[in-house]
């Protein structure tokens, strides 16, 4: 009886083993307010939701962003609906995503809409209740073809809000 015992016990704790998994979760979420480095006023409203789930081989990406900014002539406003890539370097806290969005740029001689890819780089520099350090920056480069020159830039520091760079490992 024992012996069957000992064998149920080890056959259990190889299947436990075996079901083990984990779970990585990457990603990057902010909203608020940037403006130039140089500038006293922010310019610029964004909104970061995206996530990366890796486990079992297979990895899902996912999230939004809406990003709206007023130049001298024009308002621009881009919203990409699903990421489509994403890489985070945690040690630094630094995030590049991906996807394909919508521009809608506004002008006095009227409405411009475009299909396209836009490119998001943000850097998680400091808290926001730490006043010290750089404070986090965005930067935003949107294309209507992919091997062309973007046809919008914008990069900026945060003024109000935050951007959180991260990544979490859990184990069950």
């Amino acid at each position: 009886m024992k012996r069957k015992l000992i064998w149920l016990t080890a056959i259990g704790a190889v299947v436990a083993v075996a079901y083990a998994q984990s779970l990585t979760v990457r990603g990057a979420l902010g909203f608020g307010l940037a403006g130039a480095p140089d500038a006293e006023q922010p310019n610029a409203q964004f909104a970061i939701s995206v996530k990366q789930y890796e486990y079992n081989g297979q990895t899902r990406t996912g999230g939004s962003f809406a990003f709206q900014t007023r130049t001298a002539d024009a308002y621009v406003g881009i919203q990409m609906p699903r990421a489509e890539s994403l890489t985070v370097d945690a040690e630094n806290k630094v995030a590049e995503f991906r996807g394909v969005a919508y521009a809608i740029q506004r002008t006095r001689q009227g409405v411009q809409r475009a299909r396209g890819i836009v490119v998001v780089q943000v850097d998680d520099n400091r808290n926001p209740r730490d006043r010290q350090g750089d404070p986090d920056t965005i930067r935003v480069a949107f294309y209507t073809d992919e091997n062309s020159d973007p046809a919008f830039t914008y990069e900026g520091v945060v003024r109000v809000g935050d951007i959180v760079v991260y990544e979490r490992t859990y184990s069950r």
